[in-house]
């Protein structure tokens, strides 16, 4: 359904309910934290709430980059969150003078953007997530998030209203949270610090407020040894192979000085994240089984299947928008599993728009989408059962989209070895749906290290490059391929989508047997 459409729905609904004096709240607009201090002086935005538009706080950070993104400058990200039920219309200002030319991400969203003077006007829905760019300023984008109307804060919880402040003080500003304990920061709130959730239980941490990490440096956190001393400083750090916290919901990270998320989590879901300038500023990282309706902006992978299994769970992403300045945006693989690991990794719905290029010289050259690398002394180790569909990547990019490789490792990370030879195989890989908008600087690799050791059954269903279906008779144009990889497969689409599970979707249970069908060029049953 249309965007269109969809709003003459929302109004007909609202008309067969009853007048709208007696209509339920659609928006919510929440207060700023109290002091301009963090205020934008870029953009402000309204919300327009029946017939009368609501004033929000939008927030700005900014500072120096030595990330991929404006190197060398002060770039900010400016950003605000608003609930709604529906479709919302939003006004944004640029408070710098007219505007010429405004732009909104994702493209898939196709979110209607009207200009005139120095306003611009958007249609979001809600769960959207629009990285907007005025005037093709790249360096000062406004995020604006439509979230669902916020939570109503449950009994006991302990609550952070509205305003700025230090978490905590008396412990250098790292809340430990306590077994059970439902943290709630609320619109407006500013929370200067971060969560540790390590040795903890059953935590929910929920609300539209904003948790930062500008009380410290990535420059000072990253230099702390030895490993893992910075991850103290992680926005949200639990244990590296429990869960610690159920849920984290609906609140805003930025201006990380490390990880945003560290391990110990089940499910993350209406999360942001907003920590573009620094290097190992990752995402969604070790022992974080499940993600939805997400965003991220960061200077490090952003989502990692290859920690399917540490809490004896699958993977999950779905229906999330990143982006970011240094990796990729999948950190598929390092070093290897053991073979012992048949956990699953599924990514569907997600948008990529990112910075990672090779501007800076001897920098890794990654993938922007998909990094597989493994590097071990073992042959039995390597990544299994991964799944990638469903996924739009803005281009033109700087760099490969996908790396399957083995690799000797260009450094030796957290106390991990580099072996030379990289060994280890790799098994069972779908990327179904993939699509890049414009082109790749450099061919994709496919690459294994010997006839002993590489890439096993790997699939790639209607991936188009720069609107080109990619296929067995052109693949040599958009990848390089050696012959260690086994069981490669271009296709157009199967006539037919296995569901072994009849329940009308294709989905994680359904893609080994789908990969099987491919190999043996069998009919789903």
């Amino acid at each position: 359904m249309t965007r269109a459409l969809l709003q003459i729905a929302f109004v007909l609904c609202a008309l067969v309910a009853g007048p709208l004096t007696v209509a339920a709240q659609t928006v919510e607009v929440y207060p700023g934290p109290g002091t301009s201090a963090y205020q934008s002086n870029f953009y402000s935005v309204e919300i327009l709430d029946g017939a009368t538009w609501r004033s929000a706080y939008v927030y700005k950070y900014s500072r120096s980059s030595k990330a991929l993104w404006h190197n060398g400058a002060n770039p900010s990200v400016n950003f605000m969150t608003f609930g709604t039920v529906g479709t919302a219309t939003v006004r944004v200002t640029n408070l710098r003078g007219a505007i010429t030319a405004a732009d909104a991400s994702p493209k898939s969203k196709n979110i209607p953007v009207q200009v005139s003077g120095t306003q611009a006007t958007l249609t979001l829905n809600q769960n959207d997530k629009a990285w907007v760019t005025i005037n093709g300023d790249d360096a000062n984008p406004l995020f604006i998030f439509a979230d669902p109307l916020k939570p109503a804060g449950p009994a006991g919880a302990t609550y952070f209203g509205p305003g700025a402040r230090d978490i905590a003080p008396a412990t250098g500003n790292h809340y430990r949270a306590s077994n059970n304990e439902v943290i709630y920061v609320d619109g407006g709130a500013l929370l200067r610090g971060n969560i540790d959730v390590r040795g903890r239980q059953n935590v929910q941490i929920m609300g539209p407020g904003v948790l930062s990490g500008e009380l410290w440096t990535a420059e000072f956190v990253q230099s702390l040894q030895p490993w893992p001393a910075p991850l103290d400083y992680a926005m949200v750090t639990g244990d590296w192979a429990g869960v610690n916290a159920t849920s984290i919901k609906g609140i805003t990270i930025v201006n990380s000085p490390s990880y945003n998320i560290s391990a110990g989590v089940d499910l993350v879901s209406g999360v942001k994240l907003l920590s573009p300038w620094y290097w190992s500023t990752d995402g969604f990282q070790s022992g974080v089984s499940t993600v939805d309706q997400s965003f991220a902006f960061v200077g490090d992978n952003v989502f990692f299947p290859i920690w399917a299994g540490l809490h004896n769970n699958d993977v999950v992403v779905t229906n999330s928008f990143a982006g970011t300045t240094n990796n990729s945006v999948f950190a598929g693989g390092f070093w290897g599993n053991h073979p012992s690991n048949t956990h699953t990794s599924f990514a569907d719905n997600i948008d990529i728009k990112t910075y990672n290029n090779d501007s800076i010289p001897g920098w890794t050259r990654t993938p922007a989408a998909v990094q597989v690398w493994v590097d071990n002394v073992d042959p039995t180790y390597g990544h299994s059962n991964q799944t990638y569909q469903n996924i739009r990547i803005e281009g033109p990019i700087t760099t490969p989209l996908i790396e399957l490789k083995n690799l000797v490792h260009p450094w030796a990370n957290v106390g991990q070895p580099a072996p030379d030879p990289a060994l280890g195989n790799s098994y069972n890989f779908l990327f179904k749906n993939i699509t890049l908008t414009g082109t790749q600087k450099y061919r994709s690799e496919l690459k294994g290290w010997n006839a002993l050791n590489g890439f096993h059954n790997v699939v790639f269903e209607n991936v188009r490059m720069n609107g080109t279906l990619v296929t067995t008779a052109n693949a040599s144009n958009y990848f390089d391929i050696n012959s260690f990889i086994w069981g490669l497969v271009f296709r157009p689409g199967p006539p037919v989508s296995c569901d072994i599970n009849a329940d009308g979707f294709t989905d994680v249970n359904d893609v080994q047997v789908e990969i099987n069908q491919v190999i043996e060029r069998a009919p789903c049953t």
